[in-house]
């Protein structure tokens, strides 16, 4: 761990520590009063599950902390971080981060390999601080699965186990499949095991669920159930096409991956392109017509949306294209 800022302490201290426990009492409290004065669902842990905690001083005074939990229940090697807390004048000196770095050192030393975390929908700041770590959205997992409150992250420590995904996204004539497909061509060249899904052909559905009209949900079962099997299968680099319209889908694609490292790049190409595109591959006749509607109705979306970690032009060959995407995410 790097050496704190004058005046600020890092010290590891028994789980039954006063200072410790007196600020948990407080993280408490607080989420009860962010929560309408529900209880947290696990408002007592098991002394005998902790691995460690952690305690920050600042000019004498205990203001932060954080606890590490074994939690072989959710993985091998897994653990999970608990009662992360900063009292409020202290926050903005990067306390917490200070805290989770050193969990984080703790684990890896014990031999961990993941690390597990549950926060709360109304936590932004706890939210922004996890994935700014590296933390990934996953499916809520024990005793917070049915919670409609919970979010829940996880990281690998070890860089080389994590799954990297990339969503192609873009206007109807984009290109989306065809420099998915190229991107794949250039991954085998350069000897990188991965999978190309079109997650399109795992949605073709007739007729869409109800207030569903592009069968997203079928769409996320089935990215879960072949995605997981390629990673499971040592396939580590993903390249997945598909219209990103929402902030939300990024944790959403997140989640149904198991935590993957997941980034949107965007296809765009001049609309007198994409149009040529739409009608060498679309007969004449009302599927034509939307087509051509929805790629100018689209490609304004989604430049206003500006979900996208980088954009591409892609108005010629695809391998260039492919070569541009692979150069933004730097794989």
């Amino acid at each position: 761990m790097s050496t704190p800022p004058p005046g600020i302490t890092v010290e590891p201290v028994p789980w039954h520590d006063d200072d410790a426990a007196r600020l948990r009492d407080e993280q408490q409290a607080e989420l009860a009063a962010r929560y309408d004065g529900v209880e947290d669902i696990e408002p007592v842990l098991p002394p005998d599950e902790m691995l460690a905690t952690v305690l920050v001083r600042l000019d004498g005074d205990a203001v932060a902390c954080g606890s590490l939990r074994a939690a072989p229940a959710f993985g091998e090697a897994h653990g999970e971080l608990k009662r992360m807390f900063v009292r409020p004048a202290a926050r903005g000196r990067g306390l917490s981060r200070l805290v989770l770095r050193e969990l984080e050192r703790v684990a890896a030393d014990a031999g961990l390999r993941r690390l597990l975390l549950e926060t709360g929908v109304r936590q932004p700041e706890a939210i922004g601080l996890y994935r700014s770590a590296g933390y990934r959205r996953v499916e809520n997992y024990g005793p917070y699965v049915t919670e409609p409150s919970s979010v829940c992250y996880a990281r690998w420590l070890d860089p080389a186990l994590a799954t990297r995904a990339v969503l192609l996204n873009g206007s109807v004539g984009s290109g989306k499949s065809t420099v998915a497909s190229a991107v794949g061509d250039l991954l085998q060249e350069r000897g990188v095991p991965h999978a190309v899904l079109e997650v399109d052909a795992l949605c073709d559905v007739w007729p869409p669920p109800a207030g569903d009209p592009f069968a997203d949900a079928v769409a996320l079962r089935n990215v879960r159930a072949v995605g997981r099997a390629a990673v499971d299968a040592g396939y580590r680099h993903l390249v997945l096409a598909r219209v990103v319209e929402r902030p939300e889908d990024r944790e959403r694609y997140e989640a149904a991956l198991d935590g993957a490292d997941v980034r949107v790049v965007r296809l765009t190409a001049p609309e007198p392109v994409r149009v040529a595109r739409l009608e060498a591959r679309t007969p004449a006749g009302p599927s034509r017509a939307w087509h051509l509607a929805r790629t100018v109705e689209l490609e304004a979306v989604l430049a206003a949306a500006a979900l996208d970690d980088a954009v591409v032009l892609n108005d010629g060959s695809p391998a260039d294209a492919a070569r541009e995407v692979l150069r933004a995410l730097a794989w």
